[in-house]
């Protein structure tokens, strides 16, 4: 595993949501990987990105030569809601922070009552919104 990750703006809220699904195998083992080792390394850096697939997207089906391919609206869509949701949070693009710092913000800031607004139009919403955070993932966090 790496001893850093790359995470997209629009990507913030989903660790703490995921629920072991995805488009396909890949990316959930993926996804789950990451996740996995998010909290059982709070202190991991993690570099936020725009734009820019991330560590993520790197099994992603639906990538192909750094771009989202799926369809032209949810290519442009993935670009401006890393815009938005890093706004939303107060990060910067391309700085460094610990997973503890973006995630312990991301679960204060991406709420019951913020997620529909922050993010808006993606296929995950309703599934997060369900599951809502994972009591497990917040209790990793805030160990040492």
């Amino acid at each position: 595993m790496k001893a850093h990750f790359k995470i997209r703006g629009h990507h913030i809220s989903c660790p703490p949501r995921f629920y072991h699904g995805g488009y396909d195998k890949r990316f959930a083992e993926n996804m789950k990987e990451v996740v996995m080792y998010i909290r059982k390394n709070p202190d991991v850096k993690i570099k936020l990105l725009s734009g820019k697939p991330d560590s993520l997207c790197e099994k992603c089906p639906n990538l192909y030569k750094g771009e989202c391919v799926q369809s032209p609206e949810i290519g442009k869509w993935v670009v401006m809601q890393d815009k938005k949701v890093l706004k939303y949070m107060k990060f910067k693009p391309n700085t460094i922070h610990t997973a503890r710092e973006i995630y312990s913000m991301s679960m204060e800031k991406i709420n019951p009552k913020t997620i529909r607004k922050v993010c808006k139009g993606c296929i995950f919403l309703d599934n997060c919104v369900k599951v809502g955070i994972n009591n497990s993932f917040r209790k990793d966090l805030s160990k040492n």
